[in-house]
């Protein structure tokens, strides 16, 4: 019960790692707020999680847009009366696909808007409700951010999560004399729907550059992140904790 008495947000919790994590904080004890673009898939998350005895609750929320991550964080308060733990997941990867000569800036913009914008709006509003008090904010990057992949380099979605990993490094700076520790996990290749984890041609040449051979678990996942945002990691900020089975090793 690590997480006895504490409020956490996670945004994205409606599927893949975010949902993870939310199972997870909510069996440790926190209360948990988490959000979705998916309407519907966001109440069958929030189901499911009730059903497990969680205590949880959910809004609908696109975290580019900053009237829907203030109204997250309004009723996070409302709702729970506080906030000791943020887990900026929502991302996309749009740009699969182009080749840079062809990449529209619509895709670049939502790209970054998503996974680095949001990243912004959620962590700010999350360290406002936690000055006085401290807590800690946890950044989802990717190994994507760190290495490219020769044969699909998705430079869009690989700058959005350096940028990530830099902002986590930046952060804790800011935010340490307030008590606020900030860290970034950095995934591999986890099967999710973001990843084609059913496509045979796809896994083969993942896994051939994956030590493990495998790909990892959201559940895994899960378990890093709420290590760093616990207090067993109580001296850890400005890190990216990278779970990646190796990837970033070749």
């Amino acid at each position: 019960m690590r997480f006895a008495g504490r409020v956490a947000v996670v945004t994205g919790g409606s599927s893949g790692i975010g949902l993870a994590t939310a199972r997870l904080l909510a069996r440790e004890g926190a209360s948990v707020m988490i959000c979705g673009r998916d309407e519907a898939r966001l109440a069958r998350a929030l189901d499911e999680l009730a059903g497990d005895g969680a205590t949880v609750a959910g809004v609908p929320c696109d975290v580019s847009c900053e009237e829907d991550v203030d109204r997250l964080f309004a009723e996070t308060q409302r709702r729970f009366g506080g906030l000791d733990v943020c887990v900026c997941n929502a991302g996309i990867e749009t740009d699969e696909g182009y080749s840079f000569f062809d990449l529209p800036t619509a895709v670049y913009d939502e790209n970054f808007a998503v996974n680095v914008r949001g990243v912004y709006l959620s962590a700010q509003r999350a360290a406002r409700m936690m000055r006085e008090r401290g807590g800690a904010i946890v950044m989802i990057g990717s190994s994507s951010g760190i290495v490219v992949d020769l044969k699909d380099p998705s430079p869009t979605y690989n700058a959005t999560k350096a940028a990530v990993h830099m902002f986590a490094r930046s952060l804790a700076v800011e935010l340490a004399p307030h008590g606020i520790r900030v860290n970034a996990v950095a995934p591999g290749w986890v099967a999710t729907g973001m990843t084609d984890a059913d496509d045979a041609e796809t896994v083969a040449a993942a896994l051939e550059k994956i030590p493990l051979r495998r790909y990892g678990a959201p559940e895994e996942i899960a378990e890093a992140i709420a290590f760093v945002a616990g207090d067993g990691a109580s001296y850890i900020t400005g890190a990216t904790i990278v779970v990646d089975g190796g990837e970033t090793l070749t």
